[in-house]
């Protein structure tokens, strides 16, 4: 007559500890010290190394996840991942990155710059430009301020305005085996 309860069964809390990074298995995934294995969590965008104490959770289903590295010994290069993801955005009103030494851009495939309401400036000692294949500049005015202009055509160089002026203050040569004006 009266419906037996059933006893709910409680799922174990989360239980949090520290470990050391014995080894990568591949995918994100860790061997401990302890022997146990981890995967990265989403949220631990530094991808741990060897050597890292880290900060882990193990859930109630047994998986156990690194959440934070909490040390890393100095001096060592930190790689920013989000395992899983297979592209990254940062959105904010302003973003600085700063380096002491050096920045390097690098892509497989295009790299993209666009300031589309503002200026973009690039400034340098020296600036080095190459492109394998084109380099095409469109602007509707360029300024150019330089002490010396050395321009080297291996082929066919060719300037073409609907008015061209070239002034010397002292020498304008034209050397060639033949000169046509007209």
């Amino acid at each position: 007559m009266f419906a037996a309860r059933q006893a709910k069964s409680v799922p174990a809390a989360p239980a949090w500890f520290e470990a050391v990074i014995r080894e990568s298995l591949g995918q994100n995934s860790w061997r401990l010290d302890d022997g146990r294995s981890a995967r990265q969590a989403v949220s631990c965008l530094v991808t741990p190394e060897p050597g890292d104490r880290v900060l882990l959770v193990a859930t109630a289903s047994g998986e156990c996840f690194v959440l934070h590295v909490l040390a890393r010994v100095d001096g060592c290069r930190a790689t920013l991942a989000v395992p899983g993801a297979d592209a990254v955005s940062i959105r904010q009103a302003e973003v600085d990155i700063a380096a002491t030494r050096s920045i390097a851009l690098r892509a497989a495939g295009d790299v993209e710059v666009t300031s589309v309401q503002g200026t973009l400036s690039l400034n340098a000692r020296q600036l080095f430009a190459s492109a394998a294949e084109s380099l095409v500049q469109t602007a509707r005015t360029y300024v150019g301020q330089v002490e010396q202009f050395l321009l080297d055509a291996r082929q066919f160089l060719r300037l073409h305005g609907e008015q061209a002026m070239i002034t010397a203050r002292q020498d304008a040569k034209i050397d060639a085996e033949r000169i046509s004006l007209g």
